[in-house]
């Protein structure tokens, strides 16, 4: 993640994987030269570059351009709400082209045009910057895959979902099975939750079961206990708990897929025939993503 000091980087981290309010965010501290994150992300551990955008902590790492080694993607965050600075963001991209070309690296580009909300900030001077913003950056990445976006920290769900598929960009066939889940998941009359064993949320159709990328704690404990349940008494890759109330019409099933991939099902107790159809074959194709995991894991 490279951008100007202030444009946003490490509010987008605290919002998106540290279950951090967009509010909390206002007292974080800049960035000294650079931070590396580890997130663990349906079984990968996923290293995550926080670079300082301050003057002399931009140069430092541009002198000793080995910490972009091995990078897979880049994601390029542009302040919306400070104009003044686009020449500036521009310049300094485009020496971590040259850093990369020199390496001959060339990864997945997420260009983020941030800020892209009118909070203590006008329309018509965003929607101005906007304009020529884009005039600057669209071409600047010309020679990398770029998939550009606007974002805010205030809409959590946007960004949440353009990170999940920054995670799974690289997988074709992964991208492709949540593609598919988000569609089941429209045309089921249940509450399903998709996550991984980490407790990150991959799909859902439940409001509020999330704070960034995490599930809530709640809902993150209980996959959490039916996980070490799987793995030291039943000793088992996959397993199904079942969960019924004495006294009222839900029923709950949390399915664990190989070891990796969690589905939790809250449907009432008589389900519509054409509604328990539709579950069993989400859970089949849920099947078939975790395989998809573990072999895109062992290549």
């Amino acid at each position: 993640m490279i951008g100007l000091g202030g444009s946003g980087k490490t509010s987008i981290y605290a919002t998106t994987f540290a279950m951090k309010s967009p509010e909390s965010t206002e007292c974080l501290s800049p960035t000294i030269m650079y931070e590396v994150r580890r997130h663990p992300y349906l079984g990968l551990e996923v290293s995550i570059f926080d670079f300082g955008g301050q003057d002399q902590y931009r140069q430092n790492y541009l002198d000793k351009p080995d910490v972009f080694n091995e990078t897979d993607v880049l994601v390029p965050i542009i302040d919306m709400h400070d104009p003044d600075k686009l020449d500036k963001a521009k310049s300094y991209f485009e020496k971590v082209i040259d850093a990369l070309k020199k390496k001959a690296l060339k990864p997945k580009v997420f260009l983020l045009y941030h800020k892209f909300d009118t909070h203590d900030y006008p329309k018509e001077m965003l929607d101005a910057n906007y304009k020529k913003a884009k005039g600057i950056f669209d071409d600047l990445f010309k020679g990398f895959e770029i998939v550009p976006y606007t974002t805010s920290i205030y809409e959590q769900e946007k960004l949440n979902r353009i990170f999940r598929d920054i995670l799974v960009g690289s997988y074709e066939t992964l991208k492709q099975h949540v593609e598919k889940a988000e569609k089941q998941l429209k045309e089921i009359d249940a509450k399903i939750i998709v996550a991984d064993i980490s407790g990150n949320v991959i799909v859902h159709n439940v409001p509020g079961v999330s704070a960034g990328l995490q599930l809530r704690s709640d809902f993150r404990d209980l996959i959490h206990s039916c996980n070490v349940i799987r793995e030291n008494l039943f000793m088992a890759e996959s397993a199904t708990f079942k969960g019924t109330p004495v006294d009222g019409d839900k029923e709950l099933e949390l399915h664990i897929f190989k070891y990796v991939l969690a589905a939790l099902v809250m449907k009432p107790k008589n389900a519509a025939t054409s509604t328990e159809e539709k579950i069993s074959e989400l859970l089949r194709d849920l099947q078939l993503f975790a395989e998809v995991v573990i072999s895109s894991h062992n290549k």
